[in-house]
């Protein structure tokens, strides 16, 4: 599947720049230096949400293994996400009255490595308070980010490209969603396998088959406490895949162009005016 992405990605960028007449990732997008803005928001959009759907999907299973139901479990990811639909509102409204765009988004997204350190020492004596409260600091942190990173993006540009400045970035949630189940999942799995497999060889590796397993053996047995603990341990391996792909947005985040809204404003102004005054020229030239 890696050798059709490269194959298929590759085409693409060969029919987008040679034969394409409306081309919807032009070229030019990505490589003008000032215009860098464009390609960072979309990788770093990109990673906000491998972050998003990597917790939205472990983290029920991760507790369900540690002891809680499925309803609990399941539950528990609402703090998560209501505190990044919180953040992500303040944000934008302070963005929009104080500025400080960059830095704000940067800040944000500094704050997710903390949360998936702290969600990585989670274990199966970890309190429910306890889980909630990590899991409010990683959605501060997800949500500070998910909109200010497609404003970001979109100032600066021409009118004419914000269409498509605006649809690249969109779609940049489908590819880190898919990206972060994938990747995470795979982390967690080979961990979880190894670590089974180096305790018994003769305990079930199937990792989809984990909440069964476990459910099925009574507290007493060894095998029981041997199947947590690898899977606790796969999760803290997890999150610190995690925590090394916020660092990467961390590192993009320097490189970004500074963002002023005003300046933006300023100079749109100025193209209305020039129109203005060329367009009454022209008339006084017809009346003429």
């Amino acid at each position: 599947m890696l050798c059709a992405l490269g194959v298929s990605g590759i085409a693409f960028c060969v029919v987008e720049g040679r034969y394409a007449k409306m081309p919807i990732a032009p070229g030019r997008l990505f490589v003008r230096w000032g215009w860098r803005n464009v390609p960072i928001m979309m990788i770093t959009r990109t990673l906000l949400f491998f972050h998003n759907f990597a917790m939205i999907f472990y983290i029920p299973i991760f507790l369900q293994v540690i002891g809680l139901s499925t309803v609990i479990s399941s539950a528990l990811i609402i703090p998560f996400l209501a505190m990044a639909a919180i953040s992500s509102s303040a944000v934008n409204a302070t963005a929009s009255k104080y500025g400080y765009v960059r830095t704000m988004c940067t800040c944000g997204i500094a704050i997710i490595p903390i949360g998936m350190g702290l969600m990585s020492t989670l274990n199966e004596k970890s309190t429910i308070g306890r889980i909630v409260g990590y899991s409010l600091i990683s959605g501060l942190g997800f949500g500070s980010a998910t909109q200010i990173t497609m404003v970001i993006a979109q100032v600066g540009l021409p009118a004419d490209e914000l269409s498509t400045v605006t649809a690249l970035v969109g779609a940049a949630p489908t590819l880190g969603g898919t990206l972060g189940v994938a990747v995470v999942g795979t982390v967690i799995n080979n961990a979880y396998q190894q670590t089974v497999r180096s305790a018994n060889s003769t305990i079930s590796l199937n990792p989809s088959d984990v909440i069964s397993s476990i459910s099925s053996l009574a507290p007493e047995n060894p095998v029981r406490n041997v199947l947590i603990n690898a899977y606790v341990s796969a999760w803290k391996k997890g999150c610190y895949t995690l925590v090394g792909v916020a660092i990467m947005q961390l590192v993009l985040c320097a490189m970004m162009r500074r963002v002023d809204f005003d300046s933006a404003l300023k100079k749109e102004e100025g193209q209305l005016e020039e129109n203005r005054q060329n367009v009454a020229e022209e008339d006084i030239k017809i009346a003429g």
